[in-house]
């Protein structure tokens, strides 16, 4: 049986799309390169040898996606089990996308001109990300908490909006599934058990409200199959 996280993506044709394969894997690439070299950053910043990712990124099953959030009405609220609405410097904001913090290594997000995305400031304020064109917003992942034992945290996030509509390209920067996620050779981290990605991944992500109840569709594969 297939891992449901390594399946191939639906993708339009080619002749419904002519030349977006094309420049969505030129960009895919384009962002490999980007996480690799700001994987390698880190490494250097925790004063490990900076290849110490590398091969657990060789087949990495890193993720694109292109979004979409429309403009919202009070009717599209209508029946909504959760909280909607948020305050930010007096005014009140449709809630977009819970906070959170992405499973992955790390996010690099491509924003278009409209604000939204806010991340939590250590003192529990919210700080807009500005959309600059040309850059890159930056969240660091749980993966990337996990595996340095804490001394990374993972970027809380948010998205509010009022009445327009946005769109962003999020890039999950993501090793492969079977990578055992172990601790590393640092002074002062938390120790933990070794897990590998995969577990991580689906044990992260089918806690967001959108994948609630598939958790079963994938039980947990263990470190034991995994060549060490």
């Amino acid at each position: 049986q297939g891992d449901p996280l390594t399946e191939a993506t639906p993708v339009p044709g080619k002749q419904e799309l002519p030349g977006w394969h094309d420049a969505v894997a030129g960009y895919y690439r384009n962002m490999e390169a980007t996480g690799r070299a700001l994987m390698r950053s880190v490494a250097r910043g925790l004063h490990l040898e900076e290849t110490v990712f590398d091969d657990a990124f060789a087949q990495g099953i890193s993720t694109l996606r292109l979004l979409h959030y429309p403009v919202r009405t009070p009717e599209s609220f209508l029946g909504a089990t959760e909280q909607t609405h948020v305050m930010h410097d007096g005014r009140e904001y449709y809630l977009l996308a819970r906070a959170h913090v992405d499973s992955g290594f790390v996010t690099l997000l491509a924003q278009d001109g409209v604000a939204g995305l806010q991340a939590e400031a250590r003192d529990g304020s919210w700080l807009t990300v500005p959309p600059i064109e040309g850059t890159l917003a930056v969240n660091f992942g749980k993966l990337l908490a996990r595996w340095t034992g804490g001394r990374i945290q993972a970027t809380l996030h948010r998205v509010i909006g009022d009445n327009q509509q946005r769109y962003s390209v999020p890039f999950f920067y993501e090793p492969s599934v079977d990578t055992v996620i172990a601790p590393l050779p640092m002074a002062d981290s938390e120790p933990f058990e070794p897990v590998t990605y995969g577990d991580h991944l689906w044990e992260a992500t089918t806690k967001f409200v959108e994948q609630k109840g598939i958790a079963h569709l994938r039980p947990a594969r263990g470190i034991d199959r995994v060549a060490l």
